[in-house]
């Protein structure tokens, strides 16, 4: 899986991906549209039904620790009804990062 040019530079990425408890992380937004703006934050959703508290805490933390300045907002899909209207268009137009 390619990453989108503008953040495929970031190390944080193969630290989340190292993660055994997460399954898949969609990026949606701006920049998964690609009509972003330099500075537009990354908007990033998770999928990992099988983690514990103190798996997200981890997720968490490399997220907030990451090496960019740029604000990363992060959900969690497994948190959000399926009726959810951000939880279905980030299923319908995110664009998948990592999928085990």
């Amino acid at each position: 899986m390619q990453l989108p040019h503008d953040i495929s530079h970031y190390k944080f990425w193969q630290q989340l991906a190292s993660l055994p408890f997460l399954d898949k992380i969609y990026l949606y937004g701006s920049r998964a549209r690609g009509d972003n703006l330099e500075r537009s934050d990354i908007d990033l959703a998770i999928c990992c039904p099988n983690a514990k508290k103190y798996d997200w805490q981890k997720l968490v933390y490399i997220i907030d620790n990451s090496d960019t300045l740029l604000k990363i907002d992060c959900v969690n899909l497994d948190n959000l009804n399926d009726d959810n209207q951000l939880k279905q268009n980030i299923l319908k137009d995110g664009v998948v990062l990592y999928e085990k």
